[in-house]
């Protein structure tokens, strides 16, 4: 009995280091399911008469409910990673670190990190006398989350790449297969569309495009990527990866919604 409750200890201990590892202040509790989806962790950091400063530790994918202060402004500050915010009535928005929002009084709305990313955030809320801090709606449906978000945070790139004649059938395999998984398997991948020159089936162009840098910086890291870079730096001639910028991001935005 002895020997299991050590273990158990060791094993809550080393879950809260995991934790706190990932911010520089103490994760004081996790905020309740039913007012968020996912894992966040809350630290409250001050608290005076006149406001709270608070930290989120919101792990990949998590978010909190659609919500509102009264009468109150809040500030939020990213530290750490990728978050979304989103404002009742307006597109949802992709804050990276260093990023600040401010909240009027009374304005619905929710954040919460990536599905590709934790965030790490804190919040400035005035505290006004005979009001809630905060009073809580719905929560985010998934619909509501996966929505994209505006272009102007998307990488957009196409790569050129000549294969060697006598590996492009096995380069072709490689391509298709990291295609397929990267976009099965990381929601930060909208596309990865290999293509073929008609003219000269050695000539390979690849459509990429992902939510943002983060979300990249995150496929360059996976196993499937790794896989297919490693074993295709044989077969390469030539690689070029220029980055484009699109002409008219409106209409791109309406392309990822007609399917």
């Amino acid at each position: 009995m002895k020997k299991l409750s050590f273990l158990l200890l060791v094993a809550v201990l080393s879950l809260s280091t995991a934790v706190q590892a990932q911010t520089i202040f103490p994760a004081e509790f996790t905020a309740p399911a039913e007012f968020n989806t996912g894992t966040v962790h809350i630290s409250v950091l001050s608290r005076s008469e006149r406001q709270m400063t608070t930290n989120f530790l919101f792990e990949q994918g998590s978010r909190n409910s659609w919500h509102y202060h009264p009468n109150a402004t809040q500030v939020l500050m990213v530290l750490d990673g990728e978050a979304y915010y989103q404002e009742e009535g307006k597109p949802k928005q992709l804050l990276r670190k260093g990023d600040v929002v401010t909240t009027a009084p009374n304005v619905r709305h929710w954040n919460g990190a990536t599905p590709w990313s934790s965030a790490e955030c804190m919040t400035v809320t005035e505290i006004v006398e005979g009001e809630e801090h905060a009073v809580q709606l719905r929560k985010v449906t998934d619909e509501e989350f996966a929505s994209p978000v505006t272009s102007e945070t998307m990488i957009v790139r196409i790569a050129e790449i000549e294969v060697y004649p006598e590996y492009l059938e096995e380069y072709l395999s490689y391509a298709n297969e990291v295609d397929r998984l990267s976009v099965e398997r990381e929601p930060g991948v909208i596309c990865l569309f290999p293509m073929q020159s008609a003219e000269d089936s050695t000539q390979i162009r690849i459509l990429e495009i992902y939510a943002s840098d983060a979300a990249y910086q995150a496929h360059l890291k996976t196993a499937h990527f790794q896989k297919y870079k490693q074993g295709t730096l044989h077969m390469v001639k030539s690689l070029k990866l220029p980055t484009m910028h699109p002409l008219d991001p409106a209409t791109m935005n309406l392309i990822f919604k007609k399917r």
